[in-house]
């Protein structure tokens, strides 16, 4: 087993230096520690360095690294730390800690990791980018902003041969789905018939010129000959794309919902509270249609859409699962809510939803020198791994803590969010730092 890891520098993000030639050029330090327990098992520290550019550029490229590790199985505390070597010595080093688990299984079907691509063609020579004759250029992100049009991926196959039989034949399939629902999404689903091999290799683009903002997986799945599910891997992404969206009422309108629990909402208040209770678990063209129609105030489309929400979700038992996200809003309301903050409406209540309850919480309320302040700790959100959130109570009183800082993708990142919880007084430093490095 071997590790691949992907950096990429924004050229833009460090210092230059000018060289003898009048070239400009950049240099930063890696540092990669693999330790299991206490002990370290691999070590790397080495430079990059970004091409020589001339010194009257205004345009600084970006320049991406790749290191090919070989590493026993087992599980490691990962530690990352980057270091300009031109910067300022104020400037503090970007670091990263996280788990890594290297785990593949010598006689059962098992993924690779998959690795996103900024382009792959064949090739016959070989360079650090060539793996099974392409050549991999990695999309180092899982985000995808509206001017990529294309998903690219990499991934391997293992033992395929050992678990179905030598060249057995088996399909491979490939789909996106939304986060929430977990439904593919048929416009961006395909197959290929394949035949089973010590290690089959697939690589792939699929348009996602048409897919709206959101949170997505990129879904594997193994199915023999009879169609039965032998091993499937979700890898997680974000998409940003920028459109006007559609109110969807052409869609919505036409939804039956005679008999159906949306019928009961008779009292168009209370539906419009229901409807609000579901923003942190929407996506954007959701929260759209929500906001319209709290201002269109038309009771029958507002249950239809809420009938489809909740069906979207689940086709077996809608109701239910409008009932078990009730009881959650509702407790998010007794722990985080108070008169002039629905708990849903907080951000406390919001990741809470969003996200569910987090696996480890620690609150201060009366430290010295510092604002009330708590840590939330994920063991795992999608693909990410190790995720902190910090809220604190800048008003000293009521119980609406806001977000100030977390690691999670997509949410407020706060590197100086230490220096803010200790303003109250101007001392910087106190036990949050600890708490939130785990000691």
């Amino acid at each position: 087993p071997y590790l691949e890891t992907y950096i990429a520098i924004a050229g833009n993000s460090v210092n230059y230096l000018l060289n003898e030639d009048s070239t400009l050029q950049a240099s930063v330090e890696i540092t990669m520690l693999f330790k299991n327990v206490d002990e370290v098992k691999e070590f790397r520290k080495y430079n990059i360095v970004s091409p020589p550019l001339s010194n009257t550029t205004n345009v600084f490229p970006s320049f991406i690294d790749i290191q090919r590790i070989a590493i026993p199985q087992g599980i490691y505390n990962f530690e990352l730390i980057i270091h300009d070597n031109y910067a300022p010595d104020t400037l503090p080093d970007y670091k990263i800690i996280d788990i890594i688990s290297v785990n593949f299984p010598e006689n059962e079907i098992a993924y690779s990791g998959v690795q996103f691509l900024e382009r792959f063609k064949e090739k016959s020579t070989n360079n650090i980018f060539v793996k099974n004759g392409y050549e991999c250029v990695p999309y180092v992100s899982n985000f995808f902003p509206d001017k990529v049009k294309y998903l690219r991926f990499y991934i391997e196959l293992y033992n395929a041969a050992k678990e179905l039989g030598p060249l057995e034949d088996f399909l491979f399939l490939v789909h996106i789905e939304k986060q929430n629902t977990s439904k593919p999404i048929k416009e961006l689903s395909s197959f290929s018939k394949e035949q089973a091999k010590n290690v089959n290799v697939f690589i792939k683009e699929i348009n996602i010129n048409k897919l709206p903002t959101g949170n997505y997986y990129l879904v594997f799945e193994v199915r023999d000959r009879e169609n039965k599910l032998v091993l499937s891997k979700k890898k997680f992404f974000q998409r940003s794309r920028y459109i006007e969206l559609p109110t969807e009422q052409l869609e919505i309108d036409k939804i039956e919902i005679n008999a159906t629990f949306a019928e009961s909402f008779v009292n168009i208040d209370s539906l419009k509270f229901a409807m609000k209770c579901l923003y942190p678990i929407c996506d954007q063209s959701e929260i759209r249609f929500i906001e319209n129609q709290l201002e269109a105030n038309e009771l029958k489309l507002m249950q239809q859409f809420f009938y489809s929400f909740w069906f979207k979700r689940d086709e077996n038992a809608p109701q239910q699962a409008w009932n078990e996200y009730f009881e959650k809003v509702k407790h998010t309301h007794q722990q985080f809510g108070d008169k002039l903050h629905p708990g849903f409406n907080t951000d406390r209540g919001r990741v809470f939803l969003q996200y569910g309850p987090a696996n480890s919480v620690v609150a201060e309320k009366s430290e010295s020198n510092a604002y009330p302040y708590e840590m939330w700790h994920y063991y795992r959100i999608a693909d990410q791994t190790n995720i902190k959130f910090i809220f604190y109570n800048r008003d000293l009183s009521g119980n609406n803590y806001t977000l100030l800082h977390s690691t999670m993708r997509g949410e407020i990142n706060y590197p100086n969010w230490e220096s803010e919880i200790y303003s109250r007084t101007g001392n910087n430093t106190g036990r949050a730092k600890r708490i939130f490095n785990g000691e």
